[in-house]
């Protein structure tokens, strides 16, 4: 089970409501935590959904306006972008068989907050740069965003990419 913590306005635009627990993964899940916002695209109706993992800041994006909606969606497009970085078979089969639902929670993390507000600044001004909603190459979003150093501790040597980080927590190949 996925825990999607959500800000108000995809709750409001997917017309759910929050739990008000919160699971603990299962023995060895890591992609146990995601949060949830919209994504403006610059084409009138025409949105986005952004998946955030905690702690990694690993980014799926998917054409939609709710949660239910682009679930499916997530779920091929997380697969593709696990297999598209090279992570290992065995480690892609494990989480996504304990995928199979979800829980919507409200965002109770002001740092990841803050992380998505800038991964939303690039990626929405990306967006931009297309001229047809169509046009905007999710897998080109989502693997610049591998890229992306953010930080993580309190000195200015503390970045870390989301790629950085799952070498350090599984040792993904580079």
């Amino acid at each position: 089970m996925l825990i999607i913590h959500s800000v108000q306005k995809l709750l409001n635009t997917s017309r759910l409501s929050a739990s008000l627990y919160v699971t603990q993964p299962n023995q060895g899940q890591h992609l146990h935590s995601w949060y949830a916002r919209l994504l403006a695209t610059s084409f009138r109706g025409k949105m986005l959904v952004m998946y955030v993992h905690e702690p990694s800041l690993l980014v799926v994006v998917c054409k939609g306006k709710t949660i239910q909606g682009t679930w499916e969606v997530f779920l091929g497009r997380l697969e593709r972008l696990l297999s598209r970085f090279q992570f290992p078979d065995d480690f892609i089969k494990a989480e996504l068989s304990q995928v199979e639902r979800y829980i919507v929670s409200k965002t109770n993390s002001k740092s990841m907050l803050a992380s998505m507000n800038q991964i939303i600044f690039e990626l929405e001004y990306d967006c931009t740069r297309f001229d047809d909603f169509d046009e905007i190459p999710l897998d080109w979003l989502e693997d610049k965003m591998m890229d992306r150093p953010h930080q993580t501790g309190k000195t200015w040597r503390d970045y870390m990419s989301p790629q950085g980080y799952w070498q350090k927590e599984i040792g993904l190949a580079t």
